[in-house]
């Protein structure tokens, strides 16, 4: 049984107390709050206070029977991905930004959408065009959580990236830029990633690239993920500490797009990089990258 009281200063108003020892969820918060207004309550009593000329102060009882507080265990509107938002709202074509998904975990998540390439519906993992995000003094905590702007640069975070892709559904397409001008694309028909206690091992194929971009990811398939807090690679050191940090390194790598980022063209192992394009091999550093999902 649900006791109310409310207290009125000239006009009504209804207020949520909670408990100085919890924080609750925000998304429990606003059902508990819907439901208490629209809650078909009966009045018990009521008493009222003059204090002055001008205040009065009325306070009344209500009483509710028990019911069904929750129907749903997450927002039944909640978009689960980009591509959900555009068959929703397929008005939001051609309208990159940021949106607001949820995951199956009913974790809200601030995300980029691509509304635009090939058709829309992408969902960033990671975007990175001018370095203003480290991606080098992340832990594998931060990794597994996501970190950065999604209005700018950022990693999504692994546990979303798994959640999203768990299905086995989708699609990846990585946007690659070089310092020189020169751009292209690759997809790959398959990718996943498990969950953090597989350590994010990464499923990756079907290949398919633009303007002589040659497969290197695949070279990872099968792999975990590597931090340099946390390594999971075959070599007998950490690869994260040579070529750059967070990757599904094996023995090393073929391209890390988590790598250290600069400014301009540089031939390092430990750049963002993608290893063999065209006739060209080598650690040239890139400008710009972006991996998108879309089921």
């Amino acid at each position: 049984m649900f006791w109310l009281a409310f207290s009125v200063v000239v006009t009504f108003c209804v207020s949520q107390i909670d408990s100085a020892d919890h924080t609750p969820h925000p998304y429990v918060k606003d059902k508990v709050s819907s439901f208490l207004k629209n809650a078909p309550w009966k009045h018990m009593e009521s008493s009222a206070i003059l204090s002055g000329p001008l205040v009065l102060t009325v306070k009344s009882k209500y009483i509710m029977n028990g019911g069904v507080v929750f129907s749903n265990k997450y927002p039944e509107k909640g978009f689960k991905s980009c591509s959900d938002i555009l068959r929703k709202k397929p008005n939001r074509k051609n309208i990159d930004g940021v949106y607001t998904i949820y995951l199956s975990t009913g974790v809200k998540k601030r995300v980029y959408c691509d509304m635009t390439t090939d058709g829309g519906g992408w969902t960033i993992l990671q975007r990175r065009f001018e370095g203003s995000t480290d991606f080098q003094n992340k832990t594998w905590q931060n990794f597994a959580e996501g970190f950065g702007n999604p209005k700018h640069e950022y990693w999504i975070g692994n546990d979303a990236i798994h959640d999203l892709t768990k299905s086995g559904k989708a699609q990846l397409r990585i946007d690659l830029k070089r310092f020189n001008g020169e751009q292209g694309n690759v997809t790959y028909s398959t990718f996943k990633v498990g969950s953090k206690s597989e350590k994010y091992k990464l499923t990756v194929g079907g290949f398919k690239g633009s303007l002589g971009i040659v497969d290197n990811f695949s070279y990872h398939n099968g792999m975990m993920f590597t931090t340099k807090d946390s390594d999971n690679d075959k070599l007998g050191g950490n690869c994260a500490a040579s070529y750059g940090n967070g990757w599904w390194f094996k023995t090393c790598t073929r391209g890390n797009l988590n790598g250290v980022y600069y400014k301009k063209p540089k031939v390092t192992s430990a750049g963002m990089t993608w290893y063999y394009w065209e006739n060209r091999q080598g650690w040239e550093s890139l400008k710009a990258s972006k991996m998108m999902i879309r089921s």
